[in-house]
């Protein structure tokens, strides 16, 4: 059997720098964490983060690629429409706790980047990786709406209130304030689709 090729010591520290820089931004927020406490948690000097990123924004920026990617297409395959909007929804939630629980750190890093203020290196880091996942949830709405025609013209509202929902119960999930076991994710989505359909 072949060995696998060790990881080069250059691909390591980059490695580290991100998985120790998420743990900051996740704790702390983007803003609060400075370059210096980034290299001393890895052990690392300035120069070396400069080499694999150029700045603490384009670490961010590397972040939020590497994992956003992983998330958008756990996104999107749920979200492939097949007539049963029920469960499209259901397998969104499914791939969503799905990922934060693998993922905690950068779920609630990108929901903080979801919230800021506009004007800011972190809104800018997350903007394309918001846009992404509502559009997808918007598209899913617009082919629910050729079979449920009482939804044209709502696709928007109801794809940014769905993703609000999903990171509101997600965020309780992953802070231990709510179960969301079966049971409860079924009684969620009916209630949402209630709302449509009323």
């Amino acid at each position: 059997m072949d060995q696998l090729p060790e990881q080069s010591p250059k691909n390591e520290t980059r490695e580290r720098l991100i998985a120790m820089a998420l743990d900051l931004f996740s704790r702390q927020g983007y803003e609060a964490v400075g370059i210096q406490e980034i290299v001393d948690t890895v052990g690392i000097t300035k120069p070396s983060l400069y080499y694999y990123f150029g700045s603490k924004q384009g670490l961010l920026e590397a972040i939020v690629a590497e994992y956003g990617l992983k998330l958008c297409g756990r996104f999107e395959t749920a979200a492939e429409y097949h007539r049963d909007l029920v469960m499209n929804l259901r397998g969104l939630f499914d791939q969503t706790i799905s990922f934060a629980e693998e993922n905690p750190q950068f779920f609630r890093l990108a929901v903080n980047l979801f919230a800021v203020a506009p004007e800011t290196v972190s809104y800018n880091a997350g903007k394309d990786l918001r846009k992404r996942l509502s559009a997808t949830l918007i598209a899913l709405f617009k082919s629910a709406a050729k079979d449920h025609g009482n939804m044209k013209g709502r696709e928007l509202i109801y794809g940014e209130t769905f993703f609000l929902l999903l990171q509101s119960c997600v965020l309780l999930f992953l802070n231990g304030e709510l179960k969301l076991d079966e049971p409860t994710r079924y009684r969620i989505i009916h209630q949402y689709m209630h709302g449509i359909f009323s």
